[in-house]
């Protein structure tokens, strides 16, 4: 059996309408998806990373003389967030940057019975936070 009726192609023209109104929309709605995947994925690094800094530069970057006890807490704190971090999004901070800090994070604030030398510079260190 023929499809053309009244000098019309009718499956052309409904192919024709698929390809020019719905694989543009579907094509569209998926990339939509991706990049909205791909932005909020970068919104949480930034995040995580802003959390970091927020306990770090009170504490390090003040200009002010602070005692070891508040940098020790500090260092815990940032340790425990930062390990948190890695646990609940494992794949989220390079894995060069992330083992350098937790490598300085875990040494602590006193290593060796000297202060790190990590902290002495604290901008090093502030850094390798936003390098993550």
């Amino acid at each position: 059996m023929d499809l053309i009726v009244n000098d019309i192609v009718w499956w052309k023209i409904s192919l024709e309408s698929v390809v020019n109104a719905w694989i543009p929309g579907i094509a569209t709605f998926f990339l939509g998806m991706r990049l909205s995947k791909l932005d909020d994925h970068r919104k949480l690094k930034q995040k995580l990373k802003n959390d970091l800094l927020e306990i770090f530069i009170p504490t390090f970057n003040s200009g002010q003389s602070i005692s070891i006890t508040d940098a020790e807490s500090a260092v815990k704190k940032m340790r425990d967030t930062f390990n948190t971090y890695r646990r609940i999004y494992p794949s989220i901070f390079r894995k060069d940057a992330a083992e350098k800090l937790n490598n300085i994070l875990s040494e602590g604030f006193i290593a060796g019975n000297a202060v790190n030398k990590a902290f002495e510079e604290p901008h090093i260190l502030q850094d390798l936070i936003k390098e993550l």
